[in-house]
């Protein structure tokens, strides 16, 4: 566990712990503007699965991440890698995938 002193040094940042949802870690994305210039954030969200985490990334950060994941379906661009955990890529049913508390995603875009 990090303390708040050690949270800029290492570009990331924490929310307050909401007893009802899950902590998360998500690294990856390339908006820096958006989210303060971290390159990893690490959120509470009330959700359960990958759908309700990406619809709360909208509602919170806005345009730049639905443009940034989303196809024109809604769904997560298939460009997008999703590394959960550090070790499984989410190929199938992506949006419908569970999440657990202390998860970890990185979201990759293609080279």
């Amino acid at each position: 566990m990090h303390n708040k002193r050690d949270e800029g040094r290492l570009g990331y940042t924490r929310c307050a712990r909401d007893p009802s949802g899950l902590s998360l870690t998500i690294a990856g994305l390339p908006l820096y503007k958006t989210f303060g210039k971290n390159k990893k954030i690490e959120f509470e969200f009330p959700g359960k699965t990958l759908q309700e985490l990406i619809n709360f990334l909208v509602r919170k950060f806005g345009f730049e991440v639905k443009k940034f994941l989303l196809d024109k379906n809604g769904d997560i661009d298939m460009d997008i890698r999703v590394l959960f955990n550090g070790a499984t890529y989410l190929i199938e049913n992506r949006m419908q995938a569970s999440l657990s508390d202390g998860d970890t995603l990185l979201f990759k875009s293609p080279s």
